[in-house]
Formats: C-alpha cells, sequence, structure tokens
C-alpha cells in the first residue's frame, strides 16, 4: 500500500499518512493527550466525556477517537452516550437496548429481502400455459 498525502483531521496541514490519520505533530500532541487522560481516568473513575473534557481541555472528539482506537481500557471506567438514543455506555457505540434493536431490524430487512428472492424464484419456477385446462 503506497503512501497518500492527505490534510491532517484535526490541525488541516497536509501530511504523508503512513497509517497513523494524521500528521506527527497532532500524532505527538494525541500521545500526550492520551497520558493526560488515562492518569485522569486513574484519579477519577466512571468520569463521562464531558467531564473529562471539562476537567483536561481536552477535546470530546478527541477523547471519543481514542476511545474507539480501544486507548483506554482497563485504565479506568469511562462513560459516553450512546450513538442512537444518547443513553450513558461503557463500551461499544450503542446501548444494549439499542443494539438488540438495530439487530431485530437488521433480521426484518434480512428476511423481507429474502421473501422477495423466495417470490421471484416461484414467479420464474411457474409455467404460464396459453392452453387449456381439463380435468
Amino acid at each position: 500500500m503506497a503512501n497518500k498525502m492527505k490534510n491532517c483531521p484535526e490541525c488541516g496541514k497536509i501530511f504523508i499518512d503512513t497509517g497513523a490519520g494524521m500528521c506527527n505533530d497532532c500524532l505527538r500532541k494525541e500521545e500526550q493527550n492520551e497520558i493526560v487522560v488515562c492518569s485522569y481516568l486513574r484519579d477519577n473513575p466512571g468520569s463521562t466525556i464531558k467531564q473529562i473534557y471539562e476537567d483536561t481541555g481536552i477535546k470530546e472528539r478527541t477523547i471519543m477517537r481514542m476511545l474507539r482506537a480501544g486507548r483506554f481500557i482497563g485504565k479506568g471506567d469511562i462513560s459516553y452516550p450512546c450513538e442512537r438514543c444518547g443513553t450513558m455506555i461503557k463500551e461499544g457505540r450503542y446501548c444494549h437496548k439499542c443494539s438488540q434493536e438495530l439487530q431485530a431490524d437488521v433480521k426484518r430487512m434480512s428476511d423481507a429481502i429474502n421473501q422477495k428472492k423466495q417470490a421471484v424464484k416461484k414467479d420464474k419456477g411457474v409455467l404460464k400455459s396459453r392452453g387449456m385446462y381439463l380435468k
């Protein structure tokens, strides 16, 4: 895979992406931010992203990005809102209720698609006669 020139999502500078997803300056800053957040979580377990932001000044989206990357696993509980309903959760993107609802929705859609496919197969399998039927 060739390295590509991109704009850094944090500062906007053009950089050659080697897989980190941001320029070296912002990557170093994020590593420093990670140390600050880990230290904060050690002293304040169960904190929300908003509390971390208010007390450290580190952007909420930066904290979320680090959280999604799994950088805080085993370093203290951290809660953040479910992306669908806003309920506070400690892992994943969705709360248990929303996960179940989304899985049920996907199953319903999948079943509906499969039923349509079966109906199309049946229609193709039925011979359309042009003649008369006799008993």
